[in-house]
């Protein structure tokens, strides 16, 4: 079940937007296969949090989701909202479902509890913490569901967590090869290899999680050899471990239809920024990763990157800008592609030119003088080529767009106009 459409009425910067999110369709794909992603991009304030918050919102089963509270609709999302306030949700089976302030009610609860997709949401700000003293314990009344929709997810001393999580697999897998048992012990490898091999991929380095025993049980991670506390990491690679172990974790305590391994299933992810803290060969990366180990999954990402954006073929890319009376809006609709440079992406899809501002206002020198010579103003050619000159001593790629401008200048003109 993927989410096909999403109206927002009086909600946040929205006034009256539906947005569409058309199915992916393999064949139309240059080259990627894999998860169906919708990326949202747009300057600060457009409302792309708003969005993946409304959506997650929608599809969550617990309570504390269930409806729009009215703090959550005045402190986080919603500071416009008035008694006309809405939004509807449409899912690939025609399921309609309707939130709306005066009775907070969803349209077909039934339909609500028991035929959502099940969803995920993560930010890029969250950070896996180092636990010592950690118990053996089982999982208990552990629901995966639970808190499974909230972007920075809060844990309590009792809660179930990532550390306990490995820690419990790691010890059960110890134990099982003990006792000679490799067929049990293969049942709690396997996901934490998963985590460890979709974490490797990314940074390109081999990485482990491993016990040591001191007065009880710390988890590190060991990276080329150095065994790390996961306080002691780069938070870069703290926020990766942190969202994506939580998935993994949540995935294996979730009970699938005929045991579908969690690379096969079917559900939903709601991708808060996660490019922050990564250096950029890292964000390159991240997005392909997932998008090829959860080839069912439907992804929803925002991001300020273009580096996340250019780095799959075939998502569709929503820019989100303000009008003039301040209401956001869904400007364009575009296909990523992998072919397309980086310069392009921050030229096209965030409108922010490539080289800083001071520099393109040194550049913009250049190209007026360019522009009084094809005009046939009276200039000093001269002090034009000096300025040329200077900017081309700059670096190489300033040089070959200089060295360009200066040869169609001479075609344009009959004149010579060299360095």
């Amino acid at each position: 079940m993927k989410i096909r459409s999403l109206t927002l009425k009086n909600i946040g910067v929205f006034e009256d937007e539906t947005i569409s999110f058309p199915e992916k369709k393999d064949k139309d794909l240059a080259v990627s296969t894999g998860a169906e992603i919708h990326i949202l991009t747009g300057q600060n304030g457009t409302g792309k949090t708003t969005i993946l918050q409304a959506l997650a919102n929608f599809v969550s089963r617990s309570d504390k989701y269930s409806t729009f509270s009215q703090k959550k609709f005045q402190i986080n999302l919603y500071k416009k909202f008035n008694s006309n306030s809405n939004s509807i949700l449409k899912l690939d089976d025609s399921i309609e479902m309707v939130l709306k302030k005066e009775n907070f009610y969803i349209n077909n609860p039934l339909l609500y509890i028991h035929k959502l997709p099940i969803s995920f949401s993560y930010s890029g700000y969250r950070f896996i913490e180092h636990k010592e003293n950690i118990d053996i314990k089982e999982k208990g009344s552990y629901d995966p569901l639970t808190n499974a929709l909230e972007f920075v997810k809060d844990y309590g001393e009792n809660d179930y967590t990532l550390n306990q999580w490995l820690a419990n697999n790691i010890s059960k897998r110890s134990f099982a090869r003990d006792e000679g048992n490799e067929e049990k012990a293969k049942i709690f490898d396997k996901n934490i290899k998963f985590l460890e091999q979709i974490i490797q991929e990314i940074i390109e380095k081999p990485i482990k999680f491993e016990p040591v025993y001191e007065t009880g049980i710390k988890i590190v991670a060991n990276i080329e050899g150095k065994k790390l506390d996961f306080d002691l990491l780069p938070d870069g690679l703290r926020s990766i471990i942190s969202w994506l172990g939580d998935l993994i974790m949540r995935m294996d305590a979730l009970k699938w239809k005929d045991d579908l391994p969690i690379f096969e299933r079917d559900f939903i992810l709601f991708l808060d920024e996660i490019e922050v803290h990564l250096h950029p060969s890292w964000q390159r990366k991240i997005l392909p990763v997932v998008q090829k180990l959860f080839k069912n999954a439907q992804i929803f990402i925002t991001t300020h990157s273009p580096f996340i954006v250019n780095s799959v073929d075939g998502a569709y890319i929503y820019e989100l800008d303000l009008d003039e009376n301040g209401h956001s809006k869904v400007t364009k609709i575009r296909k990523s592609n992998t072919a397309d440079s980086y310069q392009t992406v921050i030229r096209e899809v965030f409108e922010t030119e490539r080289f800083s501002e001071q520099f393109e206002d040194e550049l913009k020198q250049f190209t007026d003088l360019r522009n009084d010579i094809l005009l046939h103003k009276n200039i000093d050619e001269k002090a034009f080529l000096e300025k040329a000159a200077e900017l081309a001593n700059r670096n190489d790629e300033v040089k070959n767009t200089i060295l360009f401008e200066l040869r169609q200048l001479s075609n344009k003109t009959g004149k010579a106009f060299a360095l």
